[in-house]
């Protein structure tokens, strides 16, 4: 921590640090002789005890306090040294190997307990690690995730383990109506609707019983929708008119039955994905985990320590820092900057490991490290004036 907030990365400044904080010297020797493996299993082993900790931990909410827990899952990725290639290969362009590790986490959308993070290499896809739900979810939690972990043979084990879950729909997955059997158009479907809510079969093979929910967005929305679909210069991207004009909707899928949620709800229990976006944002920039990758020619088991040193730092903040502070930021009437609050922890160090979060210092967040009261509006709030046409 002393590190990330003094920017050092080098074995003289990790000697220096934990000189500062133990009282007696280190040298940078030492702490080259400590980078093994042995070292590396250690930190993934303390890794593997804090998420355990987690496990069991809830906080409710109006709108989940049918379910006993509620979990994000996605991925992110980190660029580093050539020399890791082999361990986490990415793509080669032009001869060069480029090493890219990527981040696979499951997150509690209300308190920010992390009971899985682990890091795979960038060729593993997001449909492969989407079985890992399985092992964290269990019956009465919900389940909310991006099309990137879109399985539905993973979506069908949940719902035979009664585990909720919320997802969008695919384009190109086939729906069928669950009274006739027949396949559903849905772009005829929905001409000249601002929302549907039926109930579907999923897929050719699955068979899977479900809940489509399609809703309209604002013209404003859908143009940017389709803008960046134009731009997807992707050998597999190439558009049909169908799809440009199914982007001026959003589509969920889900297994939430409509006495618990109606549709305005399906949309909104969906808003608390984003959520995971700004964490992944805020730990790039504000924690500027990039710049604490050492560049290394030889001792891959220095950079692989680095990963799982941060983790247990994500982990940290997450239950200490962000979890808590969040609900009272909220309930103060404010929005909670996390990018902000990142770096004000950073300049703060100390002052949190040496004692308890007092009023004091909540204030000074508060004053701080929330958005600015401006006519540009933030994430938030473009979400909040999204939902709240729906109301």
């Amino acid at each position: 921590m002393l590190m990330m907030r003094e920017g050092r990365k080098s074995y003289w400044g990790w000697a220096r640090s934990l000189t500062t904080i133990i009282g007696k010297t280190v040298s940078k020797q030492a702490i080259f002789n400590r980078m093994n493996q042995t070292w590396v299993a250690t930190v993934k082993m303390l890794v593997g005890e804090v998420l355990r900790q987690q496990i069991g931990k809830q906080i409710k909410h109006h709108l989940f306090s049918g379910f006993k827990n509620v979990w994000l899952q996605d991925s992110t990725t980190l660029h580093l040294p050539e020399v890791l290639f082999e361990k986490f290969r990415g793509n080669i362009i032009e001869g060069k190997k480029n090493s890219v590790a990527k981040l696979n986490i499951i997150v509690h959308a209300l308190n920010g307990l992390c009971p899985l993070m682990e890091w795979n290499c960038f060729a593993v896809t997001e449909q492969y690690l989407s079985s890992k739900i399985i092992s964290i979810a269990k019956a009465g939690d919900l389940v909310i995730r991006d099309l990137g972990y879109f399985v539905l043979g993973v979506f069908k084990k949940m719902s035979e383990t009664n585990i909720f879950f919320l997802s969008r729909w695919r384009y190109g997955v086939i729906v069928y109506n669950a009274k006739t059997g027949g396949k559903i158009n849905l772009l005829r479907l929905l001409r000249g609707k601002e929302w549907i809510d039926l109930n579907v079969i999923c897929g050719r093979e699955e068979q899977l019983k479900l809940r489509l929910v399609a809703i309209k967005l604002p013209s404003s929305q859908a143009s940017e929708r389709r803008r960046k679909a134009r731009q997807d210069r992707h050998r597999n991207a190439n558009h049909s008119k169908e799809y440009y004009t199914l982007l001026g909707y959003v589509v969920f899928i889900t297994n939430v039955s409509d006495e618990v949620w109606d549709y305005r709800q399906v949309a909104q229990a969906y808003r608390v994905r984003w959520n995971i976006e700004i964490l992944f944002k805020s730990w790039k920039s504000g924690l500027h985990i990039p710049d604490m990758i050492p560049e290394a020619r030889t001792n891959t088991e220095r950079v692989e320590s680095i990963l799982y040193l941060l983790l247990l730092y994500i982990a940290w903040f997450q239950t200490t820092v962000y979890g808590p502070l969040r609900w009272y930021i909220h309930h103060c009437g404010k929005y909670l900057s996390i990018i902000k609050l990142a770096k004000w922890i950073i300049d703060n160090t100390m002052r949190w490991l040496i004692g308890k979060i007092t009023l004091g210092m909540k204030k000074e967040i508060l004053y701080y490290c929330c958005y600015d009261t401006r006519c540009r509006t933030n994430a938030d709030k473009r979400l909040d004036q999204f939902y709240t046409r729906l109301a």
